[in-house]
């Protein structure tokens, strides 16, 4: 849980200390004349200066503009506190200074790291699921923040429950971060990922190679098929024509000397061809990737960097060094092959002229002798109709390789497609606790007929296309489309998935902060979510404590005496809850100043 945000330069107009349960970040109107207005007097600010504290990067770059040019040049700091697991930590950072960062358990023993080096660190600290059926890949420690800290800017462009990023993520990668979010079996939807990014890739290799060999020849792949069997007869036909043409006695020698040098032309082709070939893929060989994912084997090892910090890492390190010792010794003995082959090459080129020299003198003695003119026609056609077939043959069997490849995949995908399909079936329990909570937290909030059933959240089996997933999430409000009941829907997703995790004392930060989320609702639906809040808060704490945070402005939340038989009463001392109250007045707003927007 979150403990308090402070300054040591003095930059906040208090210190934020929170509390277990509900935390309201305050707006308050000023009598005074000089007042501006509620609007950036600092709540949205505040909850991006935690974000920022956790590493964000779109409040860092929100820091770096130019209106808070004054946190860098009057060298502020900033201090978060936070408990997690039973032990304490503590976050400084320079406004200054950007790439460093402090971190350890108390003030007294900060170390120094580097901001990718601590993003692992924070990672292993709020994340660290050793359920190797649940787990997301690499370090998504900026991603699944995005869950826990949202601001007003978030809130607003956001349309999908699901989609709680400040990116759009595909749908693979959308499901895995929901998915683990919520507790379900990752595992094969990452198989599925991987496996359906490679499918696609052979896709689009495939289309390319179809649409070349339509260029070409101006065939689609079957048109072509057959219409290399008629090119493949008319070969036979010229090489038949070839072998029996009639020469006169005086010519005999000549005719067979020049039909032997073809057919080593012919061999000697075929073999530049083949050489060529190998030394391109000795070539392209150079390229493929030699990284070693360490970060990805350290998931792996998650239990074991728990307890021995990043020393795994440097374990890692040198195995990546022994595998780049490996690369040298495979790079050496590539260049060795490449030169080997260029000098095959150059010796099959230099017999090749030889040849084509001889076969050019004969040539011109039958032309001498008047003899030749049918023979050096049919030849030319010959060479002319092979050359296009074995050109065209190389794109149709890499089509097929394609193809079969593709065909490989696709058993593979529908055996993944099961597979989740069987872990959702497996999961149904869990499916149905989160069904039950988002009903009750739903309709904590509205008044509705109890024969109401028009909201709910679901997840079920869909059929697609194969790269498509086999299930869809589903979440509904009632009168699902109005503004106030599109944040309703969001709201109820996300204590869905947040008070689930604190049920089921799953290793997950154990705060959720929103901003700017009740501004479209009814009063009454206001004060019926933060009653179940704290209600949902008396009766969790002892198992796993939480914190909910929120932004409110006063005239959205303040209720005048004379409606509060309408709208309800807090069932909580309400100014208890606040942990800080900002006003419309320089003196009295977060950076003491007003920042001009």
């Amino acid at each position: 849980m979150l403990k308090r945000l402070y300054s040591d330069t003095n930059v906040l107009v208090q210190d934020i200390e929170f509390k277990p349960g509900l935390n309201i970040i305050y707006g308050k109107y000023s009598d005074s004349k000089e007042a501006k207005g509620i609007n950036g007097i600092g709540k949205s600010s505040l909850v991006r200066l935690i974000n920022y504290m956790f590493l964000g990067d779109n409040s860092e770059k929100e820091f770096n503009k130019s209106k808070y040019d004054f946190l860098r040049k009057e060298n502020h700091n900033l201090f978060i506190e936070f408990e997690a697991n039973g032990n304490n930590y503590i976050i400084k950072r320079n406004f200054n200074e950007n790439k460093i960062i402090y971190f350890g358990k108390n003030s007294q023993t900060l170390a120094e790291f580097e901001k990718q080096e601590l993003l692992q660190v924070l990672s292993t600290i709020l994340f660290p699921e050793k359920d190797h059926e649940t787990y997301y890949e690499g370090n998504r420690f900026r991603s699944l923040m995005q869950f826990f800290i949202k601001d007003d800017v978030q809130n607003k462009s956001r349309k999908d429950p699901t989609n709680f990023f400040s990116f759009t993520p595909n749908a693979v990668d959308k499901a895995i971060y929901n998915f683990y979010l919520m507790g379900f079996k990752t595992n094969s939807l990452i198989n599925f990922k991987e496996i359906s990014q490679e499918y696609k890739r052979y896709k689009e290799a495939l289309k390319t190679s179809e649409d070349k060999l339509q260029a070409d020849t101006g065939f689609s792949v079957e048109e072509y098929r057959s219409e290399k069997l008629k090119l493949e007869q008319k070969v036979k036909i010229l090489e038949a024509r070839i072998k029996t043409l009639d020469f006169k006695g005086s010519h005999k020698d000549l005719e067979e000397k020049l039909l032997k040098i073809i057919s080593k032309i012919n061999e000697k082709s075929k073999e530049y061809h083949s050489t060529s070939q190998r030394l391109k893929n000795i070539r392209e060989s150079y390229e493929k990737s030699t990284e070693l994912d360490t970060q990805q084997v350290q998931k792996i090892y998650n239990e074991v960097l728990q307890n021995f910090g990043t020393a795994i890492k440097k374990s890692l390190d040198e195995i990546s060094g022994f595998k780049s010792e490996i690369i040298e010794n495979r790079t050496k003995f590539l260049i060795s092959r490449e030169k080997k082959l260029n000098q095959s090459i150059d010796i099959i080129f230099t017999e090749l002229s030889k040849l084509e020299e001889s076969r050019t003198k004969l040539l011109s003695q039958l032309k001498e002798y008047g003899a030749f003119e049918k023979l050096e026609n049919t030849y030319e056609e010959l060479i002319q109709e092979k050359g296009l077939i074995e050109r065209q043959n190389q794109v149709l069997i890499q089509i097929d390789e394609y193809n079969q490849i593709l065909y490989d995949q696709e058993i593979v995908l529908s055996e993944v497609k099961r597979d989740i399909s069987n872990d959702l079936h497996e999961s149904v329990k869990l499916a149905n606790e989160l069904r039950t909570l988002f009903s009750e937290i739903l309709y904590s909030a509205l008044v509705v007929d109890e024969n109401h059933t028009s909201g709910y959240y679901g997840l079920s089996q869909k059929r697609g296309k194969k790269t498509d997933l086999p299930f869809k999430i589903d979440i509904k409000v009632p009168k699902s489309g109005s503004l106030g009941q599109e944040d309703l829907k969001m709201i109820s997703y996300d204590l869905m998935i947040f008070l689930n995790a604190i049920q089921n004392k799953r290793q997950l930060p154990d705060f959720l902060i929103h901003d700017g989320v009740f501004g479209n609702m009814s009063h009454k639906i206001m004060v019926n979510y933060l009653n179940y809040l704290n209600r949902k808060h008396l009766q969790l704490y002892k198992t796993k404590n939480f914190q909910y945070i929120v932004t409110f402005s006063e005239d959205e939340i303040e209720i005048p005496e004379f409606k509060k038989g309408l709208y309800g009463e807090f069932d909580f001392d309400f100014d208890f809850r606040k942990i800080i109250v900002l006003e419309d007045v320089p003196e009295k707003m977060l950076f003491k100043r007003n920042i001009e927007q």
